[in-house]
């Protein structure tokens, strides 16, 4: 029997979505919609804001940047091959930041909920004993 380490190394739990069309994109192809493994989840997560001190002046000073076309690059694939629309991330990166916003926001939201971004940790935990059992006897 397997370990439990080598159970959770092969299980597939990253949810995806098949049959997604973009027709202002490519009237008639099929993407499919990965959500991210949990690395690149947090990645993005702690790359959303950056604090900067300017000990000159003492201000503070926080951005914001998104990086939506960047979860879409990693997870918009093609449906029939199975392989990343953009394998190059940058170039990725830089047709999606050309794109509509409303259909890359629309494709990153789809990513957060298939990532189980949209869940809080109690309903998460709740969805995992549905799936798996409580483990109690």
């Amino acid at each position: 029997m397997a370990s439990l380490k080598d159970q959770i190394r092969a299980a597939q739990d990253i949810r995806h979505q098949d049959d997604v069309e973009i027709p202002e994109w490519v009237p008639g192809a099929l993407f499919r919609v990965r959500g991210l493994p949990s690395g690149d989840w947090e990645a993005y997560q702690n790359s959303l804001s950056k604090m900067t001190r300017r000990d000159s002046a003492q201000a503070i000073e926080m951005s914001v940047k998104s990086r939506k076309a960047e979860i879409v690059a990693k997870g918009l694939y093609d449906q029939e091959t199975d392989e990343l629309v953009f394998p190059d991330l940058r170039e990725g990166i830089s047709i999606l930041s050309k794109r509509s916003a409303g259909i890359v926001n629309g494709l990153f939201e789809l990513i957060r909920h298939l990532s189980d971004d949209h869940k809080d940790f109690t309903q998460k935990v709740s969805d995992a004993e549905a799936v798996f059992g409580d483990g109690q006897s």
